[in-house]
């Protein structure tokens, strides 16, 4: 497809979502909508807003010395960012007069609190989604043909039976933290029907700036993700270092209060608690920033809340080539979500609807007092323990395994390296061997070599890929 015809068509597709979502604000069809739907948490995007301004304004009248210090590192810090957007816009770009306005409305502030008023609802504005229940019942419905072959992939398992069940309860009587391991950014498609299918209402979900592009920047918060930014903001040279927007006290004021807003409302919220996906395949370490505003939350308040940690693996995980691409530090975030996610599942219609695993584990209760190090490192060791290892991953590790013997990885005999899968895993996944080499063959990973009766191995970074995804389990998963 041309440049132009993309442009086109990414034109056409906003186009139609946006009179789809005013569609739904039709007053009969969102009541409709509210009256049906699983989501029970009832408020607007500027009731939102508006709460998170007052809530951070209110803290910071009360702590006026704290705040002058917040105002004056949140103001430099702006302006490092609008400094920063105006250099790569030109001053020819016309979406720079923005930019410049921007800064001339924050350099003619003078008081501390007018500072952070204004930059509090900056970054809500910016921040804070809004579920749409009637949208969000469309795209589902729709989704389901646009990314069919995600959805026939998708596996749900259960630590214990009936583990859902009490999931759905909980959300009942309290905040509910739904914790996966973040792999791909096609996550949520599986994420979000097993939790819909299970009768579990629309988390808020922290999701990536970085992914608000194209026809996303509509579907995204009417889907209840909203944005978070984690990226750099800026740099000056008299710095010695880059500054990122958690290090700005006003935008992780603005974080919190929003974050609280939900949890007051017992609104389910999903995050990943590696923070980003793996670039090599391995558990990434736990983020105990929001752990540790849960963990206070709860001490302020003296509520009850639950951690669900959620087990993710894929037999083919679906930007690999890209992860692996990523690692070696080149820039892949160029494509709105949706159609991202659709060019994806044109790769799993290719390749047979590989599974996806999906496992839930029992609630944890959440106990205030602990330090959140130690709580997200045992909901991480959870995560871990629950991920089921695709076939890929097993077959990769075993495949290194036979091929390092000789001191290299050039290539592999076929029946030592079913040998080795076996050894690797339990009986009854030793017929997936025939698949998982095939997926790799049709992947370019590995060629068939007919004259010497082996395999050459043509991708070892990505085999290297799957093998680490199963680096914490024990080397021989055998019974």
């Amino acid at each position: 497809m041309s440049r132009p015809i993309a442009r086109l068509s990414r034109s056409l597709s906003s186009r139609l979502l946006s009179a789809s979502l005013r569609g739904c604000e039709i007053p009969w069809i969102r009541a409709l909508a509210e009256r049906y739907g699983l989501n029970r948490t009832r408020y607007r995007r500027q009731e939102a807003v508006e709460a998170v301004v007052e809530a951070v304004t209110a803290h910071y009248a009360e702590h006026r010395f704290e705040a002058a210090l917040a105002a004056r590192q949140a103001r430099v810090y702006q302006k490092v960012y609008f400094r920063h957007r105006l250099r790569r816009l030109g001053p020819s770009d016309p979406r720079a007069a923005k930019y410049r306005r921007r800064v001339a409305e924050l350099g003619g502030l003078g008081d501390s609190m007018a500072i952070i008023r204004h930059l509090a609802r900056y970054y809500a504005e910016d921040m804070v989604a809004e579920l749409n229940p009637a949208f969000f019942l469309l795209f589902r419905a729709v989704a389901r043909r646009i990314f069919p072959h995600f959805v026939r992939s998708i596996r749900v398992l259960e630590e214990r039976d009936g583990v859902l069940d009490r999931v759905r309860r909980a959300v009942e009587h309290g905040p509910v933290f739904l914790l996966p391991n973040h792999v791909s950014n096609a996550d949520h498609v599986p994420l979000c029907f097993a939790l819909n299918a299970a009768g579990i209402p629309q988390p808020r979900i922290a999701a990536g700036a970085n992914l608000f592009r194209g026809v996303s920047t509509v579907v995204l918060p009417a889907m209840n993700a909203y944005k978070i930014r984690r990226e750099q903001i800026g740099a000056e040279k008299r710095w010695p270092h880059t500054v990122r927007w958690f290090q700005n006290p006003v935008y992780r004021r603005v974080h919190t209060a929003y974050l609280r807003f939900g949890w007051d409302r017992n609104e389910p919220f999903l995050f990943y608690l590696e923070g980003t996906r793996s670039r090599d395949g391995r558990l990434g370490k736990p983020k105990r920033g929001i752990v540790a505003d849960i963990l206070g939350y709860l001490e302020h308040t003296g509520r009850r809340a639950w951690a669900v940690p959620i087990s993710l693996s894929y037999t083919l995980v679906p930007e690999d080539e890209e992860i692996e691409a990523a690692r070696r530090g080149a820039e892949i975030s160029r494509q709105d979500l949706v159609s991202q996610l659709t060019r994806l599942d044109r790769r799993y219609r290719q390749l047979g609807d590989p599974p996806i695993h999906l496992r839930f584990s029992e609630p944890l209760e959440l106990v205030p007092g602990e330090p959140a190090d130690r709580v997200a490192a045992r909901i991480l060791e959870r995560i871990a323990a629950g991920i089921v290892p695709a076939s890929t991953s097993l077959l990769a590790r075993a495949v290194l395994r036979v091929a390092r013997r000789e001191g290299g990885t050039s290539w592999f005999r076929p029946e030592e390296a079913e040998a080795a899968f076996r050894a690797g895993s339990e009986a009854e996944r030793w017929d997936e061997f025939g698949d998982a080499l095939d997926l790799f063959q049709r992947r370019g990973f590995v060629d068939p070599a007919p004259a010497r009766s082996r395999y050459v191995v043509r991708n070892e970074p990505l085999l290297v890929q799957y093998a680490n995804r199963i680096a914490h389990l024990p080397e021989s998963l055998g019974r």
